[in-house]
């Protein structure tokens, strides 16, 4: 990478080691912060006017390097050119500068939903943001959908699974593993606040799906093909099965069970290569590095007639 292509680096969460350590549950190195005022409900998302108290803020560096912080009074954010106080953010405008101790600037934004999730400390991996742009348009995730998804992870699509279905709509999340199960929530409901339209189910998959009459289906798991037939008794006729697998044996391990099982229309897959560019002055051309392949989609639909 040239030190050009460096300013591509802004697009995903720098970190430095050496600098104190901010959580979102409050605590810097491990001590617990000052109880932020409530100002604003946990979660809710505030999309313009100045920043508040409890609210996800993005801070940029000079180096485009971003961290998220929650916001609260008397807090401080540390870094290697002195604090940056929480209180010089709060009541500012979104976008706005500020300064630390020994004069660095910053920039604070309210952080888009790729700055949320690629910020997250998380320790399941994520569906990027990429894919999941593609999974709601080839899954045709419509308003008042109800939509059941294995494998919630980190919560990263199940957020936007929600913000597509809307308050009529509906998200029903399976996940055999009780620590991601709850992981999972918790980042959804730090972004979106508290929903009465999803449930997570601690439940594996593979032995079978409670509801019928199911709208979408969505699978981030090693093995969907152990799930086929319960997906083919869930799903509505034209319903849309997609799965989202890292490798070309997956692959062909699914499609081959589709093509056994039957009831199915043929598979579309298919990946997402997102190439960035650097424009700066005179100098147009694409970055010498670039967001390649994570995953192939698969996708069919269910039919009306084995």
């Amino acid at each position: 990478m040239t030190s050009d292509d460096n300013d591509y680096d802004g697009l995903t969460a720098g970190r430095d080691e050496n600098c104190p350590e901010e959580t979102g549950d409050g605590e810097i190195n491990g001590q617990t912060a000052p109880v932020v005022e409530e100002s604003v409900q946990a979660g809710s998302r505030i999309r313009s006017g100045p920043l508040q108290a409890g609210e996800d803020i993005l801070i940029i560096s000079p180096k485009r390097e971003e961290r998220l912080i929650t916001l609260a009074p008397g807090k401080a954010f540390g870094t290697h050119k002195g604090n940056l106080l929480h209180d010089d953010l709060i009541g500012k405008e979104d976008g706005c500068r500020v300064w630390t101790a020994m004069g660095d600037e910053y920039r604070a934004f309210r952080p888009t939903y790729i700055q949320f999730i690629m910020n997250q400390k998380r320790h399941a991996q994520i569906i990027y943001p990429k894919d999941t742009a593609a999974i709601l348009m080839w899954a045709d995730i419509f308003p008042g959908a109800t939509v059941i998804e294995a494998g919630i992870g980190w919560g990263a699509l199940t957020i936007k699974l929600l913000e597509a279905v809307g308050p009529t709509g509906r998200v029903i999340s399976y996940e055999v593993r009780e620590d991601f199960a709850q992981s999972g929530a918790k980042t959804v409901r730090r972004y979106l606040g508290e929903v009465s339209n999803h449930e997570v189910k601690v439940r594996d998959i593979y032995q079978g799906i409670d509801e019928r009459g199911i709208d979408r289906i969505v699978l981030d798991l090693p093995e969907p093909w152990q799930a086929v037939s319960h997906v083919r008794e869930a799903l509505l006729p034209g319903g849309i099965l997609l799965s989202y697998l890292p490798s070309t044996i997956q692959v062909k391990q699914l499609c081959d069970r589709l093509a056994d099982e039957g009831g199915f229309s043929d598979p579309e897959t298919f990946e997402v290569i997102q190439r960035p560019w650097h424009v700066k002055g005179l100098s147009v051309r694409p970055v010498q590095w670039m967001f390649s392949h994570s995953a192939f989609l698969v996708m069919t639909r269910k039919t009306a007639e084995p």
